[in-house]
This record gives structure tokens, sequence and C-alpha cells, in this order.
């Protein structure tokens, strides 16, 4: 993370031992990097002089950019990362002021914008809930242009059509797929639609649910039921991952053929607790956003529990984890897995080395940063080979010495990228016959 440069050591193992194996916990470090808990506002500014009010979901482009809707102000902001300071910038919208209005920077108007979602051009892409529609901004140098793509302003309902045909009811999250069609989660009619670009015109088709047909049934297509989806993710599959609030449950949206087939991944439909465990013993209270990493990690915020939770595949199930915050437990403090503390947490997102952002309705936003840790360490005929846990898309550079009473490391091989949960590596001891490892996280 852009806001963490220092470099993290971690326990130095020496090799003497002739072999060891065990289960370490994943390591969170949260951070608060843009607001001020207690503060809300709409003010412009670095670090902890922006201001925010409802801070809700997030798009990160490849350079580590973060937008993000703030709700109760009617704006979209960008944070802008310079070297460990992120810069809050308001780039569409005019905090306090509501309405639907199209045009560039402060003149458009939104009315509770919520999801948002980025492309490889740059575009973003937000659900402007309370006016029922669908909002596209262009960067023009440095202006961002608002229009209307799909749905009307003040004008409710569930049909599919083209453009201003369309029609929504409070659309909340949304998501890009890799054909360049929008997702689009539409929560007050309990359904998932589909925008497709046809030239310069956006297509709405309903993929998942029925209109005002409220449930928690699996099923395919129009067969499935949901309470209230909230938000969306979408792996490099082309699977749907929807947190369904009201239900309590994550719900899977994936493409079969022209088909779209829903299943409960995680938690029970109308059971509402604080427990991690496999599939449906997994426990929500109110799972609000989610997001998914280059591993195919589910990220969630689990916005009554006050905490962020992680669902790991294994094989066909799902394995939840709190990785941040405290069921039960409010507040703003930074800090390692449940000592972090938030209040009402809200979106989340992941970049591409792995790093999480959380919306905190205290209101800020929070950085998690996963930290590796040594699972495990085994030396055989000369050789030793370690591994240890890591966020997908991170950088570690593994290092030696001797002498733990120097300063001086020496790098073992060059910089590694994780390609999933787990690195490995092996070192030839030298005749030293005894060695001191450590990883480093790079930026």
């Amino acid at each position: 993370m852009k806001s963490i440069k220092t470099l993290i050591f971690l326990a130095a193992l020496p090799v003497m031992f002739p072999g060891s194996s065990s289960a370490q916990p994943q390591i969170y470090q949260w951070s608060t990097i843009a607001g001020l808990s207690g503060h809300g506002g709409s003010a412009d500014g670095a670090n902890s002089a922006a201001r925010f009010n409802v801070p809700a979901c997030f798009a990160v482009d490849g350079g580590g950019t973060l937008y993000v809707t703030d709700v109760n102000n009617n704006t979209i902001r960008k944070l802008t990362p310079d070297g460990t300071n992120w810069i809050t910038t308001t780039i569409a919208g005019k905090a306090g002021i509501l309405g639907s209005a199209d045009g560039t920077n402060s003149a458009s108007r939104f009315n509770q914008p919520v999801g948002v979602t980025l492309d490889g051009s740059g575009n973003l892409y937000v659900t402007d809930a309370n006016n029922n529609t669908i909002r596209k901004l262009t960067p023009d140098g440095t202006n961002w242009i608002t229009t209307t793509i799909a749905g009307k302003a003040g004008v409710l309902g569930s049909a599919d059509g083209t453009n201003g045909t369309a029609q929504f009811s409070f659309p909340t999250g949304i998501v890009l797929d890799g054909g360049g069609n929008l997702l689009v989660a539409d929560q007050d009619n309990g359904t998932i639609r589909k925008l497709t670009p046809d030239g310069t015109n956006w297509v709405s088709s309903t993929i998942a649910g029925k209109a005002m047909a409220l449930g928690s049934v699996d099923g395919t297509n129009s067969a499935a039921r949901f309470t209230s989806p909230l938000c969306l993710t979408i792996d490099s599959g082309g699977n749907l991952f929807v947190t369904d609030i009201l239900n309590n449950t994550i719900r899977k949206v994936a493409p079969v053929g022209t088909n779209w087939v829903t299943s409960t991944i995680a938690g029970k439909a109308g059971v509402a607790g604080i427990a991690d465990g496999t599939n449906s013993a997994v426990r929500f209270n109110q799972p609000n956003s989610i997001g998914v990493d280059g591993g195919g990690n589910l990220f969630v915020t689990d916005q009554n529990n006050n905490t962020v939770r992680k669902l790991t595949p294994m094989g066909t199930n799902w394995v939840s984890s709190t990785i941040g915050g405290w069921a039960g437990h409010s507040g703003s403090a930074d800090g390692t897995n449940s000592a972090a503390r938030f209040t009402s947490p809200y979106g989340v997102a992941v970049d591409s080395v792995g790093n999480l952002y959380v919306g905190d309705g205290s209101p800020a936003i929070r950085g998690g940063v996963h930290l590796p840790v040594f699972q495990s360490v085994a030396q055989a005929n000369g050789k030793i080979g370690l591994s240890w846990s890591a966020a997908p898309g991170q950088k570690l550079q593994l290092q030696f010495t001797s002498d733990l009473t120097s300063t001086n490391w020496t790098n073992l091989g060059n910089t590694m990228t994780a390609t999933n949960g787990s690195v490995s590596a092996s070192d030839t001891l030298g005749p030293d016959k005894e060695r001191f490892y450590r990883i480093l996280l790079v930026p």
C-alpha cells in the first residue's frame, strides 16, 4: 500500500533445527489513510485533513488511485497516492446539493451515489441509487464529464430496455466484466441486471432474480431469489459474487452458457450472527460490500459485526476467517486483526498487489496490508526449504544473515511476486551452518 513504505521485518528463523512446521495465522495491518474518525464533512485535503460522509464503495486503478462514492455528500471523490500521503479531491458533484443533472465536475448532481467501477480507458460508472440511474464519468484532461447512460431520474421500476427506457429501483453494486458489460445489483427489485454496450447505447437485461419476488432460493436465471442484493464483485472466470445483505448470505452467480446459476456459498438465509467456519456454518450480520483478489479470495465488510471477513476457496468449499475488527466492539483504532476497530464498515476493494481498502462509517478510509508470515521451515541434506503466507500480487524479498547483531542482510535470490496465498524458496547452507531469515514487503 502506498501509505506504508517501511520494510516489514518478520520472525528470523535459525536453521539449526532439523525441521519444523506450524500453521500461522493471517496477519493484516490496518491503518487510517484518509479522513478522521468522529469528524465528518466534505473537505478535500491530504490524509486526515480530508473529510467524508459515508464513504461507501471503491474502484482502484492500476496505479493505486482510489475512487470513492461519498454517499451522503452526493459526490465522487478521488484519493491519489503521493509518496506516503493520500490526497483527496472531489471530481464530481457538489457536497450538500443533490440532484440529477449531467455536467462537468461540480456542475453534475447525484442523489446518493453508491457503487462505482472503472474500465480500461479510465471511465467511471456509478450507480446513482436514489435517482434510479446509472451514470458515466468520462475523464477529459483534468475534468470529469458526467452523463446518464441508463434509467431515468425520478422514475423507478424494473423494465429492461435501452438507455433511459430501462428502469431501476435503488441500484447499488456495479462491476464491469471482461466483455465490457456492466453488472448491476438492483437492490429493491431483488435482481441482478446486465447492461450491454451497443454502439453508444446501453441495453439492459435481467440475468438473475425476479423483480419484487424476494427470497433466498438458489436457481437459474429468474428462478433465483434475492432479498436485498447490495454489492458485487467479479473474479477472473466471470463469476459474480453478491452480498445479499438482508439474507445475511454471500451468493455466487455463475455464467453457464447463456444462463446464470445462483448458489449460496456462505451464511444461512435469515440467520444473523458472527461465526467463522465453512459454507452455511458461517454467520454474518448484514454483509455489505465485497471484493476479490487475484487468488480468488473474497473480502467482505460485515457491517453490523464491525468486522472485515475473508472467504478462502478450498475446493468447492468456502472457509471464513475474520481479518479485521472484533465483533460487537466498534471504534476506529488501527492495529492488526482483532486489535483494529471498525464502525459499520461499508465498501471494500482490493488492489493489484493485495492491499485492502475499507470505507469505515467512523467516517474514514482504512487500508489493510497482509503481512507475510513464515509457515514452515525444514532442513535436509544441506538445504533448507521455507514457505510463508502472502497476498496474491505482493512483491517480496527473502534475506538472510548469520549475525543478528549486524545490520547487514543479504538478498537471497530476486524479488518474488506471489501468485497465490503461499510462497516457497530454498537455500543451500553456507559454511556458517546457521542462518536467520526475514521477508521484506517491497512497495
